[in-house]
């Protein structure tokens, strides 16, 4: 599913190299950009729900180091908000990692990439939902417009198959899983200030595994089991220690130097990363409606940021 991006506020450049947050939100999306075109190859081979649960658990063993100074001092403050680090572990992990991986069973790893990058979008959408807080009319349009792009991938672009709910079933589910990981993000604010990341990261890790274990149970007794091969280690190192923990930290750092505005542009990039990967790397074709959709989506988004209040200093 990608990599989440955890909200921090802004810090001014003092001097530093200003190319160097861009080069992170560069490598964070091309990182990010490779878990969807493998989770596309390895899709049929490596079940979702193993792939997602062995992802996790990587990254929790990965992050614990980095986790356990934070968790020792705020082991209490976890503990007081225990109920939301498990709904936001059972979003994160079964809810929007496994669809996502379920949904590249059945779509083309470019599909996914646009309709993922509409992120953003979802997200503003669920802020205004939960927390009532006012939609400008730039975000308005840049919705709607992310929104056409979405619905050009899933029509594979043809409006008539609205009509004849000619849909790909792939694009739906992962429409949805980036929904719940907007969701997620949405909620991210009601993390303390006091727990950074490494703690909060592996808690979400921690309470995601425990929550897909009875369903990765059941997949691999009734399903199919998750298969002892090079390509199932080298996968789940990748998407542990790469994608959830590096690219995480990249966007994070990044954020903290040019705000989250900028940073958004780790969206559109992933989106032409996953495309120009799953090109190279898969054949897959690149269609003109993967043009236009692609196009509407990062344009949409676009205008949206700039309809975003500007981040506190």
């Amino acid at each position: 599913m990608t990599g989440k991006s955890i909200p921090t506020r802004a810090v001014p450049d003092t001097g530093g190299s200003q190319a160097l947050p861009y080069m992170m939100v560069l490598v964070a999306a091309l990182i990010i950009a490779s878990n969807h075109v493998l989770a596309r190859y390895v899709g049929g081979v490596i079940p979702p729900m193993g792939m997602v649960f062995w992802r996790c658990v990587v990254s929790a063993v990965f992050l614990l180091p980095f986790a356990l100074p934070g968790l020792i001092e705020h082991r209490r403050l976890i503990a007081q908000h225990w109920k939301l680090f498990v709904l936001m572990g059972v979003l994160f992990v079964p809810l929007g990692n496994g669809l996502i991986y379920t949904a590249y069973t059945y779509t083309t790893a470019i599909n996914g990439g646009v309709v993922s990058a509409s992120q953003p979008a979802l997200t503003v959408v669920l802020v205004w939902l939960l927390f009532r807080e006012t939609i400008s009319w730039k975000q308005g349009i840049g919705i709607t417009i992310a929104g056409l792009g979405v619905l050009a991938i899933i029509t594979r672009g043809d409006p008539l198959a609205v009509l004849r709910m000619d849909f790909n079933i792939g694009d739906l589910i992962m429409l949805v899983a980036i929904t719940f990981a907007a969701l997620y993000n949405v909620l991210i604010r009601k993390i303390p200030d006091a727990i950074g990341v490494p703690p909060l990261m592996f808690v979400v890790m921690v309470t995601g595994v425990l929550a897909t274990l009875p369903v990765y149970i059941l997949e691999t007794i009734y399903i199919q089991p998750v298969p002892l091969s090079w390509l199932s280690i080298g996968s789940f190192l990748w998407v542990g220690i790469a994608v959830t923990a590096i690219a995480v930290s990249l966007l994070n750092a990044a954020i903290r130097r040019i705000g989250a505005n900028k940073a958004s542009m780790s969206n559109y990039m992933r989106a032409l990363f996953t495309a120009l990967l799953a090109v190279a790397l898969l054949g897959e074709a690149f269609e003109t409606f993967h043009l236009v959709a692609m196009v509407l989506v990062i344009g949409g988004v676009y205008l949206m940021t700039l309809g975003r209040r500007a981040p506190a200093n």
